[in-house]
């Protein structure tokens, strides 16, 4: 091989100064970094913390939203599980696993639909006491 194998570039002379920054650059870099230093912390003040009924009002509603997944997906799977056992046990592959996995999947749609009913319901009271919007059409 030619060339050296220390990493070292070739071909530079003892002028080169590749990684070093004058002091003009560091002062610039410096006042860049207490720019956006302040930048950061105008931004920080100016950010609000939700209340404490908020954060509880999107922890219940994450949990809501957990709950229905998780009960669709529980509907498929219980579905499926029962349509593969009966299969094997009467000898009809694949026609129960696919008529189980269809009633699991109506039956977890139904479990959404429910909840989602009565959480509209629950809702209703605040609706109707909600003031209302003015929409874009109605300043025509």
């Amino acid at each position: 091989m030619s060339g050296s194998d220390d990493g070292a570039p070739s071909g530079g002379g003892s002028g080169d100064r590749r990684g070093e920054l004058s002091p003009a650059e560091r002062e610039a870099i410096r006042k860049r970094a207490e720019e956006i230093g302040g930048r950061l912390d105008a931004a920080r003040s100016r950010r609000v913390e939700p209340s404490e009924a908020e954060s509880r009002a999107r922890g219940s509603a994450l949990g809501q939203a957990f709950k229905i997944s998780i009960e669709l997906v529980a509907g498929v799977a219980v579905g499926g599980f029962i349509g593969w056992y009966l299969d094997g046990w009467l000898g009809t592959r694949p026609w129960l696993l696919v008529l189980f996995l269809v009633l699991g999947f109506a039956g977890g749609m139904m479990n959404t639909i429910r909840t989602a009913q009565r959480m509209q319901k629950a809702a209703e009271p605040q609706q109707r006491n909600a003031p209302s919007v003015r929409d874009d059409d109605d300043e025509r």
